[in-house]
C-alpha cells in the first residue's frame, strides 16, 4: 500500500495544482490521472494525514445528495 500512495502522490498532487482553489473531488481526480478510485482515496488519506492536502466539503446549489468532498492544496498562509 505504502508503495502505492508513493506512486500516485506526485500525480495527485500535480493534478491538484491544476485545480485551483476549488479543489477536486475523488471522480475528477481518477478521471484526470486515470486511476482506480481506491488507490486515489489511499493516497489522498495519506496526504490529509500529513498535512499536504486539505479537504472540505463543496456544496452545489440546487443538487441533490450527499455534498462531495473536494480535495485542495493548502494556501501558503495556512
Amino acid at each position: 500500500m505504502i508503495e502505492q500512495v508513493e506512486q500516485y502522490r506526485p500525480h495527485v498532487i500535480a493534478a491538484l495544482t491544476d485545480a485551483g482553489p476549488k479543489g477536486r473531488t475523488v471522480k475528477e481526480l481518477c478521471s484526470a490521472l486515470g486511476a482506480g478510485e481506491q488507490a486515489v482515496r489511499r493516497c489522498l488519506a495519506a496526504l490529509v494525514v500529513t498535512g499536504e492536502v486539505r479537504e472540505a466539503a463543496r456544496y452545489t446549489p440546487g443538487a441533490r445528495g450527499a455534498v462531495p468532498r473536494a480535495y485542495s492544496l493548502p494556501t501558503r498562509a495556512e
